[in-house]
């Protein structure tokens, strides 16, 4: 009965991720490119094609890489003796080069690119899950679950390649791996922490906003130890 009820749990958690993914991809497949994408894909591309970082660099790289991974494997033209390819910001003009002016597909370039993203956003669906589960047990942590992943805000963005979602899903991991290491302190869960910090901060520049959160988070941590062994003192005192 026990691994019926779990079973359970998992079908209804992989039916939320199904359900989510299928909307997304969905959109993804007929949404066309909005103005950011332009400059984000032909960015990741060059990131990956040309070891060059001089397109969008007001943000960071990760989640234009992981968006442009798939471009790898498609015969795509991007001329390289262009004005825009030597001139100062010309992301924009790079981008609408690449996707409508190269002889390219750029409906599936778009497409191709927007599954990274998605990856992004059903994987968080996920962590969110797991870490509700140790929180609040594996029946109620569906239901944080199933809001995230049908909440109109994920629907309508988590398929664009833009740093939104990535900034979701870093932010996310960054705080649960400091809170972890907080109440499980070891060198591995202290290196974890800091790898999820850096991974926060490679997807949005903005994350660096984290530091004075986690900080606070670790003031909020050290004065609930403290308050609680001076209760524990206390009723001792009582007890004797």
């Amino acid at each position: 009965m026990r691994h019926s009820f779990s079973l359970l749990n998992i079908i209804i958690l992989t039916i939320i991720i199904a359900g989510s993914a299928f909307f997304m991809i969905n959109a993804a497949y007929t949404d066309s490119a909005i103005f950011d994408e332009t400059a984000h894909i032909v960015a990741g591309y060059t990131y990956l094609k040309h070891f060059d970082y001089r397109f969008n660099p007001e943000h960071p790289p990760l989640v234009k890489m992981i968006a442009a991974i798939p471009l790898l494997f498609q015969k795509l033209n991007f001329p390289t003796d262009k004005d825009y390819w030597n001139g100062l910001n010309e992301q924009w003009t790079a981008g609408s080069q690449f996707l409508y002016k190269s002889g390219n597909d750029a409906d599936k370039i778009i497409f191709s690119s927007r599954i990274g993203p998605i990856f992004l956003a059903l994987l968080l669906i996920l962590f969110i899950y797991l870490w509700a589960r140790k929180l609040v047990g594996r029946w109620w942590a569906l239901f944080p679950a199933f809001l995230f992943a049908f909440s109109p805000l994920v629907l309508a963005h988590g398929h664009y390649v833009t740093t939104d979602i990535g900034a979701s899903f870093g932010i996310f991991i960054c705080i649960y791996a400091f809170i972890n290491f907080l109440y499980n302190q070891s060198a591995k869960n202290l290196f974890l922490a800091g790898l999820a910090f850096g991974l926060a901060q490679a997807i949005k520049f903005s994350s660096v906003l984290l530091i004075p959160y986690l900080f606070l988070i670790g003031i909020i941590y050290s004065l609930t130890i403290i308050i609680n062994k001076q209760l524990f003192a206390n009723s001792e005192k009582i007890k004797i």
